[in-house]
C-alpha cells in the first residue's frame, strides 16, 4: 500500500457555467501531462494545463501544443462518428454509413470464417499505441484476440526494441528498459551529461525532463550533444554539439572505449568486481581466447585497433574530437551517458546500445549517484498500477514489427507463420508507421478483410472493409502513468463529455463482438470498478484520486538504476547469467540468433550497416514532430503550424543539387518517393537529410507520396534484435521542376 501519497488538483477554479475536468493525453508520446477540459453545455470550450510553479521535488506537469491541440482533434470535421462499410476500391476512402449491428455482425462473421478456413494465425493484430492507457488501450484488442484463440503478433517494440534487447543482455532478463536509467532529479549530481541521439525537447522523455536538464545546467553541469541534427535540446542547453552520420554511432562509442582503455582511464577495480568480459581475465568459462572487449578494442584478434582515426572514416566525426570526448568522459566523475532510441533504430541498433552500456560500465558510471547506465529512461516503472489483463496468445505466431510489409506481401512463401487473411487494427496506423508504406499498400490483395477501430480515416483505416468509430479519452474514464519512468505519479482521466454521436469505447465494442463469436467472460466489470482494481496496489484513496486528478507517489530509494547491485553486489546481483554487467553476453554466446533475424556477437561490435549505393548518397533520419505523436494529429492544420513538415538539408548538399530553401523537392529511394519543401540549414550534418516521422501517406496516381511521409522511402528490414531500422536508409533529393 502506498505511504505518503499526495493527491493534487492541478487546475484553477472554474468560471460560472463551466466545469473543469482533469485528464491526460491517451497517446504514446514520451510525456504524461495534465490537460484540463473546460466544459460548458456538454462541450469542451477550452483546454488548460497544470498552473503549478517549477519545483524540483514536485514538478508541475504542463502540456505541450499537442495537449492543447486536443480540442481541434476532438471536434475535427473528419472525426469518425458512425460505423461504415467500404464501397470503393481499397484506399479510395469511399464508405457508406451502416448500423452498429450490421458492422459487428459483419466483423464477427469474418472472424469466424477466417478462423475456420485458415486458422488463427491468419488473423493479424494490427492494433498499436494510438490509444494508450490502463483500461482503454491496446490491451482491449489483445484480450479479445487471445480469448478468440490467438493471432499473429507483431512482437517487437517499434520505438525501442534494440534498447530492450541490449538491456536484457547487458543488465539482465529482469531489468526493465523503462526503469534502467535514472530519475531526472539526479541530473544535478552529474558533472557531465553526454546526450547521444537523445532530445527530450523534440521526442519528450518525461514531462519535466527538459526543465531538470536546464536546472542542472544552471548548477554548472556540462552538456555535450552527439546527433546528426542540432536538435532543440542541443540548441537550448548543450555546451557543444558534435555531428555524426546516422547508423555509425556504435563505431564512435567503440573508439571512445579504445581511447579510454589505451590511456588507462577505465576503472579497472570496478570492472574486476562488477563486469563480465571486459578483459581476458574476466571471461566466462568456455569463452574462446581473445573474446574480451579489450582484445576487440585493441585489435588483438582482427588486427584492426578501433582508434579514433578508424572511427572518423566511418562516422564523419573528426578523430581529434572523438579522442577529446573520450578523455573528457573518462576523466570526469561522475559522468552520465544518456542515449535516445534513434541510434538504435538502425540495421544493427543493438550494437549501439550495448556499446553505450559498455562505455558507462568501464568508466564506473553505472549505478552511482550522478552517473547513468547509458539507458534513456528513468529508474522506476509505473508504481504498481496495472493495465487490463490480456492473457497470453494461445498460438506461437510472431513476426518482427518492421517486417509487416514483407509479411503481407509473401506470407508463408517468405517463411512467415501464415498467410494473413484478416487484419484487426484498433488504435493502430501501421500502414503508415511501419516501413515501406508503398509496399504495404501494394500487398493487400490477399487480405480478405480489414477492420479499423479509430477516430479518423487514417492511412490504415482508408484500406479497411469496416470502420468502427471509437471514443477519444475525453469520452470515457481511465488512468495513466508516466511513460518513461520520469516521475512518480498517476493521472485520473476523468470523462469530460458524452461519447460523440455513435462512438463507443474500445472495450465495449470488443465485449459486443465477444458475445457474437461465443466468447464468455470478456468483460463483466464496470469501468470504475476496473480502475479501482488496477490501481489498488498504488492508490490508497481512490475517491480522492478520482476527484483531484493527480496522485503523487513517493520517490524510490535510489534515483539511479542498479544502485543496489553496485552498493551490495553479494546480496543484489544483476539478473544476467553471471550476476554481473555483461559486456560479454553469455546468453548471446549461447544463442547468437535468437529470432532467426541474423547472428549477433557476444560483445559490442561494429558491423557496417549498408552497402553504399551511388544512386542514393544521402543518409535519412526521421526524428519526431512536435505537432504529432507518431501519426496522431497528422490531419490537424492548426497544430501543424507548430512544426511544419519539410526535409532538412545541409547547405553544401543543397548547393550541389541546385536546391533553394523553401523549394519543393522530391525525396526518393529504392522503395518509393515523397514530395515536400526543403529546409536548407546548417543544423544538419553534411550527407544527411531529415524528415519528421508520422505524416500521413497520401500517394498520387504515380505512387509518389504527396505529404512528406518518411515511410514512403524506408526499407522493410529488421535488425537482428527485432528493432526497426528507420535510420538506416539511403535517399536522394532533387528539386521539383
Amino acid at each position: 500500500m502506498a505511504h505518503g501519497t499526495i493527491y493534487q488538483q492541478p487546475r484553477v477554479a472554474p468560471r460560472a457555467g463551466e466545469t473543469i475536468v482533469t485528464s491526460t493525453c491517451g497517446h504514446n508520446c514520451g510525456g504524461r501531462c495534465v490537460v484540463n477540459a473546460h466544459v460548458a453545455d456538454g462541450r469542451i470550450v477550452k483546454i488548460s494545463t497544470d498552473p503549478g510553479k517549477w519545483n524540483p521535488e514536485l514538478p508541475p506537469l504542463p502540456a505541450c501544443a499537442r495537449g492543447v491541440g486536443q480540442i481541434e482533434r476532438t471536434y475535427h470535421p473528419d472525426r469518425l462518428r458512425y460505423p461504415m462499410r467500404r464501397t470503393g476500391p481499397r484506399g479510395s476512402g469511399r464508405f457508406e454509413r451502416i448500423t452498429w449491428d450490421e458492422a459487428l455482425d459483419a466483423v464477427a462473421h469474418e472472424l469466424l470464417r477466417v478462423r475456420a478456413q485458415h486458422g488463427n494465425a491468419a488473423i493479424l493484430d494490427g492494433s498499436r499505441s494510438g490509444s494508450l492507457s490502463m483500461l482503454h488501450g491496446r490491451g482491449a484488442a489483445k484480450r479479445f484476440l487471445h480469448m478468440f484463440g490467438g493471432c499473429t503478433d507483431l512482437w517487437s517494440n517499434m520505438s525501442a526494441e534494440a534498447e530492450i534487447f541490449a538491456v536484457h543482455m547487458t543488465f539482465g532478463a529482469k531489468a526493465d528498459y523503462k526503469s534502467s536509467g535514472r530519475e531526472p532529479t539526479d541530473y544535478v549530481n552529474s558533472k557531465l551529461i553526454l546526450m547521444w541521439g537523445w532530445s527530450p525537447a523534440d521526442g519528450t522523455f518525461g514531462t519535466g525532463t527538459q526543465r531538470y536538464l536546464k536546472w542542472a545546467r544552471q548548477k554548472g553541469m556540462r552538456i555535450v550533444c552527439v546527433d546528426p541534427r542540432r536538435t532543440r535540446t542541443s540548441s537550448a542547453l548543450a555546451d557543444e554539439h558534435i555531428f555524426i552520420r546516422p547508423s555509425t554511432d556504435a563505431a564512435a562509442l567503440i573508439a571512445m572505449a579504445y581511447v579510454i582503455v589505451s590511456e588507462g582511464l577505465h576503472d579497472q577495480a570496478y570492472c574486476d568486481r562488477y563486469v563480465l568480459g571486459f578483459d581476458e581475465e574476466h571471461l566466462p568459462e568456455g569463452a574462446p581466447a581473445g573474446a574480451s572487449y579489450r582484445s576487440y578494442l585493441l585489435g588483438l584478434n582482427d588486427g584492426v585497433p578501433k582508434t579514433p582515426e578508424w572511427a572518423a572514416e566511418i562516422t564523419g566525426m573528426p578523430a581529434e574530437t572523438i579522442r577529446r570526448l573520450a578523455i573528457e568522459f573518462g576523466t570526469t566523475k561522475p559522468a552520465a551517458l544518456h542515449c535516445g532510441y534513434a541510434p538504435g533504430r538502425t540495421a544493427y541498433g543493438e550494437q549501439f546500445h550495448r556499446a553505450a552500456y559498455a562505455l558507462a560500465a568501464i568508466t564506473g558510471n553505472v549505478g552511482i549517484v550522478g552517473g547513468n547506465s547509458g539507458v534513456s529512461n528513468g529508474a522506476t516503472g509505473r508504481a504498481g498500477i496495472r493495465s487490463l489483463p490480456t492473457g497470453s496468445n494461445p498460438i506461437d505466431a510472431r513476426v518482427s514489427s518492421p517486417l509487416l510489409a514483407d509479411l503481407l506481401a509473401r506470407g508463408k512463401a517468405g517463411g512467415y507463420p501464415a498467410d494473413i487473411k484478416l487484419v484487426y487494427s484498433a488504435g493502430g496506423d501501421l500502414f503508415n508507421q511501419a516501413p515501406n508504406a508503398g509496399k504495404m499498400a501494394a500487398s493487400l490483395d490477399g487480405i480478405e478483410f480489414i477492420v479499423a477501430q479509430d477516430h479518423f480515416l487514417t492511412p490504415t483505416a482508408r484500406h479497411a472493409d469496416i470502420v468502427l468509430p471509437a471514443t477519444t479519452f475525453w469520452e470515457r474514464n481511465d488512468v495513466h502513468t508516466p511513460w518513461a519512468g520520469a516521475g512518480h505519479y498517476a493521472i485520473f482521466m476523468k470523462q469530460a463529455i458524452a461519447p460523440m454521436d455513435e462512438c463507443r469505447n474500445d472495450i465495449d465494442i470488443f465485449a459486443d463482438l465477444a458475445r457474437r463469436v461465443g466468447i464468455t467472460g470478456y468483460n463483466d466489470t464496470s469501468e470504475i470498478d476496473w480502475l479501482r482494481e488496477l490501481t489498488k496496489d498504488a492508490v490508497d484513496d481512490f475517491e480522492a484520486f478520482m476527484d483531484k486528478g493527480v496522485a503523487r507517489f513517493p520517490a524510490p530509494q535510489d534515483a539511479v538504476a542498479f544502485a543496489k547491485q553496485i552498493r551490495d553486489p553479494d546480496n543484489h546481483k544483476f539478473s544476467t547469467p553471471s550476476g554481473k554487467i555483461e559486456i560479454y553476453s553469455m546468453a548471446m554466446a549461447a544463442d547468437p540468433d535468437p529470432y532467426g533475424l541474423g547472428a549477433m556477437p557476444p560483445i559490442p561490435t561494429w558491423i557496417p550497416p549498408v552497402v553504399p549505393d551511388v544512386r542514393y548518397p544521402l543518409s535519412l533520419c526521421s526524428p519526431k514532430s512536435r505537432a504529432r505523436t507518431h501519426s496522431i494529429h497528422g490531419n490537424q492544420t492548426d497544430l501543424a503550424r507548430v512544426d511544419p513538415d519539410d526535409v532538412w538539408l545541409n547547405p553544401a548538399d543543397a548547393r550541389a543539387r541546385g536546391i533553394k530553401n523553401g523549394q519543393k523537392v522530391r525525396v526518393f529511394s529504392a522503395h518509393g518517393a515523397t514530395v515536400l519543401p526543403a529546409r536548407v540549414t546548417d543544423r544538419i550534418a553534411p550527407g544527411v537529410v531529415a524528415i519528421k516521422e508520422g505524416a500521413w501517406f497520401t500517394p498520387g496516381d504515380d505512387g509518389t507520396d504527396r505529404q512528406g511521409c518518411a515511410n514512403a522511402v524506408t526499407a522493410d528490414r529488421s535488425a537482428p534484435s527485432g528493432a526497426t531500422t528507420y535510420n538506416t536508409n539511403q535517399v536522394e533529393v532533387a528539386a521539383v521542376q
